[in-house]
């Protein structure tokens, strides 16, 4: 090719090499300036980014309720519902069940807590100091945080919002799990996983602005251990992939990146708090958006959507877990079903019976589907269903006892489940077993919800024991189990959930004991085997769930106990307790179980209980240790004269959910250690903690409580105006830093009560 050229002057002429000149040349010989090459490589960088939008686009643009097999996709943009998102610290010392956080939520929300929009999660506020770089985003299964995420990505990716985020790097753990133990450098992980950044140049990660999301922190079988996780600093060297997360996380490896990760509530403690800069929790649905959710799914049936929300407001149990977008889908299905004209009959009033009939539901529509002429009944369905849905069951009860939720080939080898013959032979498999298509095509499974997991596992377990297949049972009841009566063995199963590391399965607990009601029995037909539900058994386990010892577990636990009387039919607790309530003479003697359906009926109450005193019971220590629960619901709490020498780490529990309306504590004659003292003062030094009055008279204080004290309400400018510690034989140093607060201007402690020895 021949290239035109201009004769060059000597040097020796006295005249320059011409600038225009050699802009010239280079243009002509198909080279650029160092300008245009910058503006080359921005043109093509902004490829990559729209090339990289269009792709996230596709992939959150549409998204499914239940199972992906179905095939009924929807748009996000036409079903998403605002959820109800806070800001605030997990602080929880003992994670109680999913459902006890719902029915927690239910109950506090909207006092004191400070809402955040999904696009606002890396805004910092007024009161916030430094950016925002890392955010844990928690809330139970199902109650939208995968939903949150994909329209967050979906709004960046139509060039709505945050779009001064130069990339959005969307990435699930149960992707990271493929490849857990392959070795990669960050910049080959973005390749693996987005394709379209292939063509960004190394250098450009470090000068972008980049968002990592990781959903899902609760499904990964990554191993986080951030106290040991080596240094890795360059987005070119390679380590194992939980390596680089860490490394991410801590900010050794891009600093300038934004990381979000999200997470079920049990999980959330594995990224350790210093690495967190904000805190969000997605709460589900409120009631109103529940409402919502039922009327625009019958938007042309209003008769139908209003019987179906006034059941759920009179079922209290349905209506706290309606608060799971999810169970509001599972509960329409349900219902739906049962109102039309053929199958009309009385509407599931419990959690077990809603998911009996979902069950069977699934099963009535796949017959239609599938086997209609056939002229097979429903239990000739469930009989060819049983194989693949017992070794579901077996799944999920092998993984929810190690709190897996997620699942790969290899898990469904290990239980005999070939997922092709399910596909063929069971038409309710794909309702109610999600299978997605990730990475490298590798199918990862998992139930539509957590819940379901937990029913099949109930299941399963029960069929174990009527089976007599004492192997299965002694995964989760011990090596020393033996064959024993139906009363005996859900006996200790109870006692294995009040155990703090089992308190993730009270809900799979309540779905045994649901189980044995016959109605139950006779929808799942012989998928239970054959239950020895005599009156007598079953008055025997109504008995043992009425005299069950907590010991000093945490009473959220024996409340359960409570939960499974209803579950089985059994009101009469509820029916004392509702006397109890409504009559003026509170001198009768309540028993251990009365004590936790009374607390639980006082912390869901509408009515705020002015003064939650545990010495006018008529109980015994352990009847008292149960009405803990109640301090969410009161305005004063007084625990005078009660043992919390090993209970104080679960009265911290229930105050670190920051009760909205409590203003007055007294814990006087406790004898309360400086550990306890300690963690008390954890409470009293978060913005939060909206106590007025703390009673601490005759518990034995030393100095160091006192400077426990003072440096609590140092650290934090509290609402508290009165400190009594009077008889606690203290002298005046160790007072002397309280009593300068009460002078201090910056604080709001106006009296501090004490004798000076």
């Amino acid at each position: 090719m021949a290239i035109w050229m201009q004769p060059v002057q000597s040097a020796s002429s006295g005249t320059s090499s011409c600038p225009q000149w050699e802009e010239r040349f280079r243009t002509r010989a198909g080279l650029l300036t160092d300008k245009q090459c910058s503006f080359a490589a921005d043109i093509g960088q902004q490829g990559v980014v729209v090339q990289h939008k269009t792709s996230l686009r596709r992939r959150c643009e549409s998204v499914t309720e239940g199972s992906d097999e179905t095939g009924s996709r929807t748009l996000l943009n036409r079903i998403y519902t605002d959820l109800y998102i806070t800001e605030g610290l997990n602080e929880e010392a003992i994670m109680p069940h999913e459902v006890k956080q719902l029915e927690k939520v239910s109950k506090i929300q909207n006092f004191h807590d400070t809402p955040i929009r999904y696009h606002d999660i890396f805004k910092a506020s007024a009161d916030q100091h430094g950016p925002i770089r890392v955010v844990l985003t928690y809330g139970v299964a199902g109650a939208g945080k995968t939903f949150s995420v994909q329209k967050f990505t979906l709004d960046w990716a139509e060039g709505l919002e945050n779009q001064d985020v130069s990339a959005v790097v969307l990435l699930s753990f149960r992707e990271l799990n493929l490849i857990r133990d392959q070795q990669h450098s960050l910049l080959t992980l973005l390749h693996v996983f987005h394709p379209t950044l292939q063509n960004l140049p190394a250098e450009k990660l470090a000068v972008w602005k980049l968002l990592f999301i990781f959903d899902g922190l609760d499904e990964s079988r990554l191993s986080l251990d951030f106290n040991n996780s080596g240094l890795v600093s360059d987005i070119t060297q390679k380590s194992s992939v939980n390596v680089l997360i860490m490394n991410l996380i801590k900010g050794n490896l891009l600093p300038s990146a934004l990381v979000w990760i999200t997470s079920r509530p049990a999980a959330s403690n594995k990224i350790p708090p210093s690495f967190v800069s904000r805190v969000t929790e997605v709460r589900g649905f409120t009631n109103a958006q529940k409402e919502e959710y039922f009327r625009r799914r019958f938007n042309d049936e209003e008769e139908k959507a209003s019987i179906i929300i006034s059941h759920i407001k009179t079922c209290r149990s349905l209506n706290v877990i309606c608060g799971i977008p999810v169970f509001c889908w599972i509960t329409a299905i349900v219902l739906d079903d049962l109102m039309t004209t053929e199958q009309r009959g009385e509407l599931p009033k419990t959690v077990t019976d809603m998911y009996s009939h979902f069950l069977l539901v699934q099963i009535r529509r796949k017959k239609k589907k599938y086997h209609e002429g056939h002229g097979r009944s429903l239990q000739e369905l469930m009989e060819a269903d049983k194989k693949v849905l017992l070794n579901l069951g077996r799944l999920a009860y092998d993984h929810l006892i190690e709190k897996n939720i997620v699942f790969y080939q290899e898990d469904l080898e290990q239980v005999g489940l070939d997922v092709k013959e399910a596909l063929v032979c069971s038409g309710v498999f794909t309702e109610i077993f999600k299978r997605e298509s990730l990475i490298f095509q590798t199918p990862v499974y998992s139930f539509v919800h957590l819940s379901v997991q937990e029913f099949l596992a109930a299941v399963y377990m029960l069929h174990a024991f009527t089976s007599r297949n004492t192997e299965v049972l002694r995964r989760f009841l011990g090596k020393d189990y033996t064959e024993t009566f139906l009363d005996d063995f859900l006996l200790r199963v109870m006692k294995e959930t009040f155990k703090i590391e089992n308190l993730h399965l009270e809900l799979f607990a309540r779905f045994l004991h649901g189980l044995l009601v016959e109605s139950n029995q006779r929808l799942l037909g012989g998928l239970l085997g054959q239950i020895e539900n005599n009156p007598k058994t079953m008055k025997k386990i109504i008995s043992n769930l009425k005299e069950i010892k907590n010991g000093n577990g945490c009473p959220d636990a024996a409340i359960n106990t409570f939960h499974s009387l209803v579950e089985m039919g059994d009101l009469s607790v509820y029916q004392e307790i509702q006397q109890f309530l409504k009559s003026k003479k509170r001198s009768k003697k309540l028993s251990e179980i009365q004590c936790s359906a009374l607390a639980y009926m006082l912390q869901m109450s509408e009515v705020v209980l002015d003064e939650l005193d545990l010495e006018k019971y008529n109980t015994t220590d352990e009847g008292r240790h149960r009405l803990m629960p109640a301090i969410l619901n009161c305005r004063k709490a007084r625990f005078v004269n009660f043992s919390l020498t090993e209970r104080h780490t679960i009265l911290v529990c229930f105050l670190r959910h920051h009760p909205p309306h409590l203003t007055e504590l007294d814990l006087s004659i406790t004898n309360l250690t400086d550990d306890a003292v300690k963690n008390l003062c954890s409470v009293l030094q978060t913005p939060l903690c909206r106590l007025q009055i703390l009673r601490l008279c005759n518990c034995k204080l030393s100095k160091i409580s006192c400077a426990y004290l003072s440096a609590a309400l140092k650290s934090n400018p509290s609402n508290l105006t009165e400190l009594d510690l009077l008889g606690n034989n203290l002298k005046k140093a160790d007072v002397q830093e309280l009593e300068d607060l009460v002078t201090h201007p910056g604080y709001k402690l106006e009296t501090l009560l004490w004798v000076s020895l």
